[in-house]
């Protein structure tokens, strides 16, 4: 099969959604992946290639409220993302999906199969966050001192956390904008293999800056609703869930799955051995969309 992604714009009660589709065969299953924070819905050539071909599945991504050009809606929850899914799946015509979520996307994909029974059929997580003050959970363990005061800060006195987010998020976009700014923080690794290519980080440049054209707004609002409450109950979720996780990442640690798994009561958990966060994704591939074609029926 020939790799074709399609751009639609989709129009309904979220206001318009800028959606990418990887057409195939409707007899395929559909997955919907939640891009990671920040975010966009430039999906990786090579897999999702990788997806349709080997696995047979078609993927569909999205720009959540605030990136690229789909309108920003400040407030928005963790929860909402089930009827930006719901309004995918209608405007493309499908009935029932499997969700992947990656790192910050994990959040909206678990959101997606509690809150839509009838329509999310699997979902699986890859290095996903668990809920801010999760039980025996600490949130912001493995993360720098000057991180984890950011957490604090955002409970003690928001708008000048929203400044310090603001600046950061200006700083990362001047450094990982541009391909060169992968590599570099790359280090060692960079061309190492797929996880620290040049082609991936020419994507991650794309992706940075698709998603960030009109500001940092949607980022914010993605960090906001991952500390605020959920709105989402983990227990209702019926589908099958799998939660993937790297032993060395220490941007969202196995604990973040463990405490998921807790919540949820029926995931399957795997902590996969010297994996990090830039690492689980590209090593797991295969085994997260074979799980998705076998679940997502």
């Amino acid at each position: 099969m020939v790799l074709e992604i399609e751009t639609r714009v989709l129009d309904g009660a979220c206001g318009p959604l800028t959606a990418e589709v990887v057409e195939g065969p409707d007899d395929l299953p559909a997955v919907v992946v939640h891009p990671g924070s920040p975010g966009s819905r430039l999906l990786f050539p090579p897999a999702a290639a990788h997806a349709l071909e080997r696995h047979h599945l078609r993927l569909v991504s999205y720009d959540r409220p605030g990136y690229g050009t789909t309108p920003a809606r400040p407030g928005r929850s963790v929860a909402d993302a089930a009827a930006e899914v719901a309004q995918l799946v209608d405007g493309l015509g499908l009935t029932r999906v499997g969700v992947l979520g990656v790192s910050g996307g994990g959040p909206y994909a678990l959101a997606s199969a509690a809150l839509l029974p009838g329509t999310v059929s699997a979902c699986c997580v890859v290095a996903g966050l668990a809920p801010y003050g999760a039980p025996g959970l600490d949130f912001a363990a493995s993360w720098s001192d000057e991180h984890r005061r950011e957490v604090e800060l955002f409970f003690e006195d928001r708008p000048l956390a929203r400044e310090h987010f603001r600046t950061e998020a200006g700083e990362l976009v001047g450094v990982l904008g541009r391909p060169e700014g992968w590599l570099e923080r790359w280090g060692e690794a960079a061309g190492r293999d797929e996880a620290h290519s040049r082609a991936l980080a020419e994507h991650l440049a794309r992706q940075m800056a698709d998603c960030l054209q009109g500001g940092d707004e949607g980022w914010w609002d993605d960090w906001a609703s991952y500390l605020l409450d959920w709105g989402v109950p983990l227990d209702a979720i019926g589908a099958p869930v799998s939660l993937v996780y790297g032993a060395e990442d220490r941007s969202v640690p196995p604990e973040h799955g463990r405490a998921l798994a807790r919540l949820v009561g029926h995931a399957e958990l795997e902590v996969v051995a010297g994996a990090d966060h830039s690492t689980i994704e590209p090593e797991q591939r295969c085994r997260v969309y074979e799980w998705l074609r076998r679940a997502a029926r």
